[in-house]
């Protein structure tokens, strides 16, 4: 006689999933060195070169997203999207995380080659000159790199970052929205409550399935483009 499973009425602040959607000024010309970087930055969190202890439950990211845009210029779509701060680059870094915003970027901070990368970000952000933002403050990019960097200021570097988030970091997604509390924007997940770390101890095989470092000859079969008139 199977158990009657009720659906979750209660997800805790470590179960939550919400969004990363950063906006960050770096210097002119520096675009490429930016997408290097946390290129780099991505396969040190995957211990791709050196494997280690798994990061994917206490970092728990389930999607991210880097694109850079070179100065004075505009993505290859017809509308007004991204846009550069006057004659500086722009980072756009979107992610899917687990738990609170401190403790998401406290896990990344606290291991030592992925601080290195951070560091690299800190160091290409360009705060001169932005309407309503003191370049020198106790929570800038200069602060950070005169005093020791990310790990030596964990508090300012989140505070650094919550200034460029378009996102609203106690906001979780939900699988339900209430048509009578509709706020912008609408985040919506597919399944609330399901994190990383869950994924791992509870899916079949998953650490066989997806290891750690991951697989290097993944095949992803062909898609289609959709075929439209201009």
């Amino acid at each position: 006689m199977s158990t009657a499973i009720n659906p979750l009425t209660f997800i805790s602040a470590p179960e939550q999933q919400h969004m990363l959607f950063l906006f960050l000024p770096i210097t002119k010309g520096t675009w490429k060195q930016a997408l290097a970087g946390v290129h780099e930055l991505q396969q040190q969190t995957l211990q791709v070169s050196d494997p280690g202890p798994d990061l994917r439950a206490s970092t728990g990211v389930h999607f991210f997203l880097f694109y850079a845009l070179p100065a004075n210029t505009r993505p290859p779509i017809h509308v007004t999207s991204f846009q550069t701060e006057q004659n500086k680059d722009l980072l756009v870094v979107q992610a899917i995380y687990d738990a609170d915003f401190a403790p998401y970027i406290g896990s990344f901070v606290q291991q030592p080659e992925i601080a290195k990368g951070l560091n690299l970000i800190v160091k290409l952000l360009d705060e001169s000159n932005i309407p309503g933002i003191d370049p020198d403050g106790p929570n800038s990019a200069n602060f950070i790199k005169k005093n020791g960097g990310v790990v030596a200021n964990p508090d300012a570097f989140n505070c650094l970052l919550m200034k460029y988030n378009f996102a609203n970091p106690v906001v979780p997604g939900v699988a339900y929205v209430d048509p009578k509390a509709i706020k912008n924007p609408i985040f919506g997940a597919t399944f609330p409550g399901l994190t990383v770390g869950k994924i791992l101890q509870y899916y079949p095989n998953a650490n066989q399935l997806w290891p750690s470092p991951p697989a290097t000859n993944v095949v992803f079969g062909k898609s289609v483009q959709p075929q439209c008139n201009p």
